[in-house]
């Protein structure tokens, strides 16, 4: 059997859980494709973009919350995990139309030889199924 060096881009696009790579300046780099799918954006239309322009929300304190918690893995180098968040992503080809959305996000810095951030990596866990099947029950 031979050994071959691992295509790392394709295990990235391969993850099953929506990841992102962005860069310092909070650029998408790369987008798995569970991202794609989730997000209902094709790669074209997310590399080299804001994501807060790409996808605004109608609650502020959730950009807020995301922001920050970007800020600190980038000041910090440290992981960040996001407490359940709800941010709403406007339907694509329906501007001003939001989907309710619920999920868990995990921001990881890349660092560089030198031991400097260089990017991050943006897992998000859709979790808005499980959301609205807990207010159903809640509601019983």
């Amino acid at each position: 059997m031979t050994v071959t060096d691992p295509d790392y881009q394709a295990i990235f696009r391969a993850l099953p859980n929506p990841t992102a790579l962005f860069s310092r300046d909070v650029r998408y780099l790369d987008v798995s494709d569970s991202y794609v799918a989730t997000v209902g954006r094709e790669r074209p239309q997310l590399i080299g973009q804001d994501p807060f322009s790409l996808f605004p929300t109608e609650l502020p304190h959730a950009a807020a919350a995301a922001r920050a918690s970007i800020e600190s893995v980038l000041a910090t180098g440290e992981v960040d995990k996001m407490d359940l968040i709800r941010y709403d992503i406007e339907v694509p080809g329906r501007p001003g139309v939001f989907e309710e959305r619920y999920w868990m996000i995990v921001h990881v810095p890349v660092t560089g030889p030198d031991g400097r951030v260089h990017s991050f990596i943006h897992q998000a866990t859709d979790a808005t199924d499980t959301v609205r099947s807990l207010l159903k029950a809640q509601a019983r």
